[in-house]
């Protein structure tokens, strides 16, 4: 096990630093503490924020940020970007699509027309590049969210996806409530892999795979250890828990998998944990006996220097 005054600095300290940030982990308890910091910091437009980690990527893609909202936010519309965002804390209305009124760079005074949606905590979303979009707040409320800013897919996208995205308005749209997620968790829970896993794809908005995908996945035991050299793994904890094998040297490589991890630094995760897993990076799931654990896992492409 690691000194904990290491798991300490990974998971409390922003990376802000040069180098792109390694793996960090924001469990629940320290995004809650984050929260209440944010309350005490809410500015004249209702809101407070801070970046979490940055890779630098001067398009403003490969950013994780942390919002607390106390009251409406401003129209936006991000032109090259695709928003997923995780809801921390609170409750709220997603205002999305229609048009931009008073478009400056990415803000507007306004959005006319779009579909509402009804967010709260747990609630996975994905706002498509070109979106315009404003989280709503209720008099007296407060909605909360890790913001994943996600470079735009560049490309044809595959004709006949792994999974099929939801039909929602705007086309593009994804949203995954935390309700949904519990039952599609009780299901995966009947189907469980003599490898003690389950998983479905929730929406492929990308090259068949690769990055820009959506998965579920739940383990009931050990999984087999993983190194993805172009993709950024980040996990969305739904349920259960268990711990974090990450770092070290790659055992018995065959494409993605391999057969063990000799070395590396163990992290306990649990339900509400966001993690970043960068490129290049071996991890492995552990689960105790008896145990299980249930993520969300967005595939963003790695970062591979400015522009």
């Amino acid at each position: 096990m690691a000194p904990s005054f290491l798991a300490v600095a990974l998971v409390v300290a922003p990376v802000l630093q040069a180098d792109p940030p390694g793996f960090v982990m924001w469990d629940t308890s320290e995004l809650e503490v984050r929260n209440s910091a944010l309350g005490t910091r809410v500015g004249p437009d209702d809101s407070a924020r801070e970046t979490l980690a940055d890779y630098g990527n001067p398009s403003g893609a490969h950013r994780f940020r942390f919002i607390r909202r106390d009251g409406d936010g401003r129209p936006e519309q991000h032109d090259n970007i695709d928003d997923v965002v995780y809801i921390q804390g609170g409750q709220g209305t997603l205002l999305v699509g229609g048009e931009m009124l008073g478009r400056r760079g990415d803000l507007g005074a306004a959005i006319t027309g779009g579909s509402q949606y009804p967010v709260r905590a747990g609630d996975v979303l994905r706002i498509p590049a070109g979106t315009p979009h404003a989280y709503l707040v209720p008099d007296g409320g407060h909605v909360t969210y890790v913001l994943v800013r996600v470079p735009a897919f560049v490309g044809e996208v595959v004709a006949a996806p792994d999974g099929p995205a939801p039909q929602l308005e705007p086309p593009g749209f994804g949203m995954w409530t935390s309700t949904e997620l519990e039952e599609r968790d009780a299901v995966l829970a009947t189907r469980v892999r003599p490898d003690g896993s389950a998983r479905e794809t929730l929406a492929d908005y990308g090259a068949g795979g690769s990055s820009h995908r959506f998965r579920f996945i739940r383990r009931d035991s050990d999984g087999r250890p993983e190194l993805h050299d172009d993709i950024i793994d980040v996990v969305f904890v739904q349920s259960g828990e268990g711990t974090m094998l990450v770092g070290g040297e790659m055992i018995g490589r065959s494409n993605a998998a391999g057969s063990a991890i000799n070395g590396g630094v163990r992290y306990p995760v649990a339900a509400g944990d966001v993690l970043h897993i960068p490129a290049r990076t071996p991890h492995g799931y552990l689960v105790p006996d008896g145990g299980h654990i249930t993520y969300v896992l967005v595939r963003v492409p790695a970062f591979g220097g400015p522009n």
